[in-house]
């Protein structure tokens, strides 16, 4: 159950991220947002690191494809590699956490 609210949550929070990325040239924090939400929402759902991922990031360069930015937007991927980064972080942050000390 945890796993898909934070696939929903992850969903709804790169849709949200899509359309800011539309109305404002603020890439630092556009980017601090992704890296911070995917990661957050990874350490929810651990096994599912890559879906959230995914989820994130997705929406920023298929709407940037939709409006018409660029054939192949270098922006969009750009996001997509944050967010995959970020959720490795909470993936990882998220095993560091499990495992017990030998």
């Amino acid at each position: 159950m945890r796993d898909a609210v934070a696939v929903v949550a992850a969903l709804g929070t790169g849709l949200f991220l899509a359309r800011y990325d539309l109305n404002t040239d603020d890439t630092g924090i556009e980017v601090g947002l992704l890296l911070t939400a995917s990661a957050l929402l990874a350490v929810l759902a651990p096994r599912r690191w890559w879906i959230v991922a995914l989820s994130v990031g997705s929406p920023i360069p298929i709407v940037e494809l939709a409006i018409g930015h660029a054939a192949i937007p270098p922006a969009g991927i750009a996001a997509l590699g944050v967010a995959i980064v970020g959720a490795l972080i909470g993936f990882a942050a998220s095993r560091a956490s499990r495992t017990s000390p030998a």
